[in-house]
């Protein structure tokens, strides 16, 4: 509580939004409450996560075309059957990123990943989020639609998860930094062109 109500008055701009206390509760098995509140802060600050809190759509999306992406060249298969059963991303990637899965794994696994983004940076995200996927990709074929997002959406509660399996598939998800920088730049402009086509398509009406 003491430090999301010091990151309201910080940024009452942004203010509260639901996951940042999953971030909080991290950060404080750590460190003191200020020490929490400043880490929270440049957290916040990095990356997708001010854009993902402001609920801005726009960066949203640009940053589920690039998982998708990955999703689509590195899983076919899985990425085809969610497809075909109508699982979009955003049912449950926000979730993941926004928490950077605190709310998803158990406490163990979740900060071995910040460990591991927080060293090789916003790629790791997509490895992470790939690597879980691949991980569940047996299972997750032959479930049906609820089933299906009922795991995704619950991954501690509806599965034994093994820590040394789970992180051998996120190894084998290959993507650089710089892949992934590339990619990102890519959709940026895809989508912004988009959006400026939209703008000029309503100012010609």
């Amino acid at each position: 509580r003491d430090v999301l109500e010091a990151y309201i008055f910080y940024r009452p701009d942004v203010g509260y939004v639901q996951g940042m206390s999953y971030l909080a509760a991290m950060l404080l098995l750590t460190m003191d409450t200020y020490q929490a509140f400043v880490a929270l802060t440049n957290l916040l600050h990095s990356h997708y996560f001010l854009s993902f809190f402001a609920m801005d759509m726009l960066q949203i999306r640009i940053r589920f075309s690039v998982f998708e992406h990955f999703f689509e060249r590195l899983l076919p298969d899985l990425f085809e059957t969610f497809t075909e059963l109508g699982v979009t991303t955003d049912l449950y990637l926000l979730n993941w990123l926004m928490t950077l899965f605190a709310k998803s794994l158990p406490i163990d696994i979740t900060t071995r990943i910040w460990d591991n983004y927080l060293l090789n940076g916003e790629s790791f995200m997509i490895r992470a989020a790939l690597g879980v996927l691949k991980w569940l990709s047996a299972q997750l074929v032959d479930m049906p639609f609820e089933d299906l997002m009922v795991t995704l959406t619950h991954l501690h509660n509806q599965v034994d998860i093994e820590e040394e399996e789970l992180f051998d598939a996120i190894a084998s998800i290959k993507v650089t930094e710089e892949e992934f920088a590339a990619v990102l730049k890519a959709q940026k402009e895809a989508w912004n062109a988009s959006k400026e086509l939209a703008i000029g398509s309503t100012n010609h009406w």
